[in-house]
């Protein structure tokens, strides 16, 4: 055992590290006063990081100790990081209304601290403080407030915890717990869990750790865990955002359902852990929700604590951190070096237009870089939006990882636990995507998920667009299922729209897991939804299979390697850059069995992103740029983007040029004046009567209406724009002075590309014998082959 005393300088954040020289070592800061536990590691291995809140002058004991293993010594570190002295900032969920598409990109232009919550006509934000209701009221958004004070709302729910814990001898949770648990708790139960049951549950570190340097850990869970035989996969993950804590609860508490069902006999749990493989990661991104969770323990939401203590996360709201701990340019110290690449946790905290760090879920490869993401720099604030999408496709550890574990598992079936919102989501992200070329298999799986947890089934672009998610870029790469669950409507009708919270009361999370939530209705809840779930992983008509001949104990290897790109990617200013290239490559092995027959379940050897024809055959060049012009002197500012009013807009007619060697696939309009101050907002009719003007006209092919900005831009493509088609730009002067100019830039259709097909790669390698094949398997079809003589060598 290793022990330090040490007396905390201000209130801020304590750091302990300990590097042992071997065997397992767990670490806490504990309160010398009450022993209340402050902040705690329990990793497996010699090397841990404990990091929790204090305040100044509180009196705390640092302590090591060993496990296991032969190691004698460590060496331990402990250090301080003060908050500097701010004005409390008070956090609140207001629900803005947006009625229309215009409103909904007006709301996400501002760089607010988007929910991820919403309906048809509204959708939830984060606030903190008076600019940023300000910055609602000047984009002309009405709305309202759902959470006044976020910081009371958690002191409230700590009671509520407390309150529920006393009062429920059985939670209903596989593992009966009663509140939510720390970092440190879940490495515990992961290694108790792997310990405590070898043949069925294994414990894995994923390859990258964290930029604070904490590992990623996951359970594989099945009979046999061990035994490398061919079976389908099924990944859960929770905590993406570090504030949606119910999404870590239920993968872990799926975890410990397996286990229990398995060890008490349960014919289902049995049945179906003998033919699939569950991945567990509970907690994808381990730095934020450190910081988030230690400062919701400030207001007693485990062990207690509260009152004093929870001044430092009611100065600055770290509870509410969405995103990684990545070192943003913003908070990098001028004159400095560049530290790209590195993190910190104390960074400018997560207030208002400041966010530190890089959203997980929006830097994935698959459509990187466009809508629904914001890119570094430019006015909202780039890199600390809080959708902030990172450098580049896969830049982050967190969801490099996740890469890496796809790509070496079968992964047939994957949920992504999020909260709030009561959605069961699918792919594709962005709806000029179009729908996917399993689109009916996806629809009608996410039926039977949502029959069970009462949720809305919908695809992903139905809540807004969103560029660099989890399932578009496992589904895409792999053809795997994926979905995003939404956890919590706090007991209402999801499609009344709900009143959830990031982490709400625990018994809304146990509602939510167990089927007793209102929304369930006559489902078991998630519970049974991953139930379904994994069944699906088991159904060979929802993946594919290759079965054979081989040599006995052969390593069979399958690969496939290829490049894919991004989205255009979208610049600070507005502009549309080139796209941008990521390299996967797939690759899972098995083990052929003594028998020398194998089965082996894995996906469709063609993506689904190649089996969808894109593009359309190019007809000749795109047509020269046409111009337009307007001024505030012919209009009157109105403060009204969705006005009819004709003082408050000017009109601009145009016809898209066309005929023989003309090929106009897409148009995009620009207009730009040079204050920021002075508001336009662009709206683009078809002109169904040909006169040039707007009134009267219904059809809305694009609108832009950003706010506090020197441009607005609208693009729109075939089947949308038609050739020798008449069109009107309306430029609506929200509150302008400035003169603006406009232009209409034409692009030729992309590069055609039909639907094509691929094959992975089968290597066997059996002493020195080896042989490689190429196998087209399509989802639900069998390919058969015979390995026993072509691999002996």
């Amino acid at each position: 055992m290793v022990t330090r005393e040490v007396t905390a300088p201000s209130i801020g954040m304590v750091s302990a590290s300990l590097e042992g020289s071997g065997g397992d070592w767990d670490l806490a800061i504990l309160d010398a006063q009450s022993g209340d536990v402050v902040a705690g590691s329990a990793y497996p291995g010699a090397s841990e990081l404990a990091e929790g809140f204090t305040q100044s002058g509180q009196q705390l004991v640092v302590q090591a100790c060993r496990l296991s293993g032969s190691g004698q010594s460590a060496e331990l570190n402990v250090e301080f990081a003060t908050i500097e002295n701010q004005e409390p900032v008070q956090a609140s969920v207001v629900r803005v209304e947006t009625p229309t598409d215009d409103a909904l990109e007006r709301l996400l232009s501002l760089g607010l601290d988007n929910t991820e919550h919403g309906g048809a006509d509204y959708a939830d934000v984060v606030t903190y403080g008076f600019a940023d209701f300000e910055r609602l009221e000047s984009a002309g958004l009405s709305y309202e407030t759902v959470v006044p004070d976020l910081a009371q709302q958690t002191l409230e729910n700590a009671q509520a915890d407390r309150a529920f814990a006393r009062g429920t001898a059985n939670t209903g949770l596989p593992s009966g717990r009663d509140t939510y648990r720390r970092l440190f708790e879940y490495s515990q139960t992961m290694k108790r869990l792997a310990e405590n049951n070898p043949k069925i549950v294994r414990l894995f570190k994923l390859k990258h750790k964290t930029y604070e340097g904490r590992p990623v850990m996951g359970l594989e869970i099945a009979t046999k865990v061990r035994k490398n035989n061919g079976r389908p996969a099924f990944l859960q993950m929770g905590v993406h955002h570090a504030r949606e804590w119910p999404s870590s609860e239920h993968a872990m508490e799926w975890a410990i359902q397996l286990v229990k069902g398995y060890k008490q006999g349960d014919k289902r749990t049995r049945k179906l852990m003998r033919q699939v493989r569950t991945l567990v990661v509970p907690i994808v991104n381990p730095d934020g929700f450190n910081t988030s969770r230690e400062a919701g323990e400030l207001a007693g939401a485990g062990d207690g604590r509260g009152g004093a203590n929870e001044l430092a996360n009611l100065v600055i709201p770290y509870e509410y951190q969405r995103k990684n701990c990545r070192l943003t340019k913003a908070n990098e110290d001028p004159g400095t070096k560049p530290r790209e690449g590195e993190g910190d946790c104390m960074q400018t905290p997560a207030t208002g237009l400041s966010h530190f760090g890089v959203d997980p879920n929006r830097n994935y490869g698959s459509f990187w870089g466009g809508p629904g993401a914001t890119p570094p720099g430019g006015n909202p604030p780039g890199d600390l939006a809080a959708d902030y999408r990172g450098p580049g496709p896969f830049s982050e550890p967190e969801t490099r990882n996740i890469q890496t574990l796809v790509s070496r598992n079968q992964v047939v079936t994957l949920i992504t636990n999020h909260t709030y919102s009561d959605l069961v989501l699918r792919p594709p992200g962005i709806q000029s995507q179009g729908k996917p070329v399993d689109e009916k298999v996806y629809k009608a799986l996410g039926a039977r998920l949502a029959a069970e947890n009462g949720y809305i089934n919908q695809p992903s672009y139905k809540l807004y667009d969103t560029t660099g998610t989890t399932e578009d870029w496992s589904y895409y790469a792999t053809g795997g299922l994926g979905f995003t669950f939404e956890i919590g409507c706090a007991g209402n009708d999801p499609q009344q729209g709900c009143d959830g919270f990031f982490h709400p009361p625990f018994e809304e999370t146990v509602a939510q897991y167990d089927g007793s939530a209102p929304e369930s209705g006559a489902g078991g809840g998630n519970r049974a939804a991953y139930f379904k779930m994994m069944k699906a992983a088991a159904n060979t008509n929802l993946h594919s299979v290759i079965k054979g001949k081989a040599p006995r104990g052969a390593e069979l290897k399958l690969s496939k390697k290829f490049k894919t790109a991004t989205s255009p990617v979208l610049k600070a200013n507005g502009d549309t850059g080139k796209r941008r290239f990521f390299t996967d490559r797939l690759r899972t092995v098995m083990r052929v069995p003594q028998s020398g027959r194998f089965t082996w379940d894995v996906n469709p050897s063609t993506r689904p992103l190649v089996a969808q024809t894109t593009g359309r055959r190019a007809k000749g060049d795109a047509s020269e740029t046409q111009q337009f012009s307007g001024t505030a002197a012919t209009t009157v500012p109105c403060a009204d983007a969705e006005t009819d009013q004709e003082t408050c807009f000017n009109d601009h007619g145009f016809r898209v040029p066309g005929g023989r060697g003309v090929d106009n696939y897409l148009a995009s309009i620009r207009t730009e004046w040079a204050d920021p101050a002075s508001d336009w907002d662009m709206f683009v009719f078809t002109d169904k009567d040909g006169d040039g003007s707007s009134v009267g006209e219904k059809e809305v092919v694009g609108s832009s209406a950003q706010g506090i900005t020197t441009f607005e831009q609208v693009e729109f493509a075939a089947p949308l724009l038609e050739e020798k088609q008449k069109y009107v730009v309306r430029m609506v002067n929200f509150a302008a002075a400035d003169p603006y100019k406009g232009t209409i830039d034409y692009k030729k259709s992309p590069k055609f590309e039909p639907a094509r097909t691929e094959r992975w790669k089968l290597t066997c390698t059996k002493a020195s014998g080896r042989s490689v094949d190429r196998i087209l398997v399509d989802r639900g079809e069998v390919a058969n082959v015979d390995l026993a003589k072509t691999c002996r060598g």
